[in-house]
């Protein structure tokens, strides 16, 4: 179960970064300063081209892992590892967003920080970050560098 339920939280992070990216595209376009929209700027677009590189790296990213489930040949590490980077491209791109559109970026209306807020809790739910890579660098190493414990009383 936990297997396939990561996997479904790597897609969901995926769609919501291609949905922040369309909001920004929509607003970059619309907005003017100085007489010309903001996409023409060059901060604009070296954000712009960060933000499409890291969600194309979450879709290759994606499709690999989807396609090494179909055929049943995944590990846990493996989809640990995936989890763990698409949630934090995740991150990376609506932060991202959030920098380009300004103080507009806050707005409910302009749902950047709606995908924010959600990547913040997909980057900790189905397993936080760091114990998802911790599970990778488990299957990686052949070492645990954490291990299961109980409270003593």
């Amino acid at each position: 179960m936990l297997k396939h339920s990561r996997i479904f939280v790597c897609w969901l992070a995926i769609g919501i970064v291609m949905g922040a990216y369309d909001n920004v595209i929509k607003y970059v376009t619309s907005r003017k300063q100085f007489g010309q929209p903001i996409a023409g700027f060059q901060m604009v677009q070296e954000k712009l081209v960060k933000m499409m590189s890291g969600i194309q790296a979450c879709l290759l990213l994606g499709c690999q892992v989807s396609k090494l489930a179909d055929k049943n040949k995944l590990s846990i590490g493996q989809i640990a590892m995936t989890k763990a980077y698409i949630t934090d491209r995740g991150r990376e791109v609506t932060r991202l967003g959030r920098e380009i559109m300004g103080g507009n970026g806050i707005l409910h209306e302009l749902h950047l920080m709606r995908a924010m807020m959600d990547m913040e809790a997909i980057y900790t739910y189905e397993g936080t970050y760091e114990i998802n890579t911790l599970v990778a660098g488990r299957e990686i190493t052949g070492l645990a560098a954490f291990r299961n414990s109980t409270p003593k009383k």
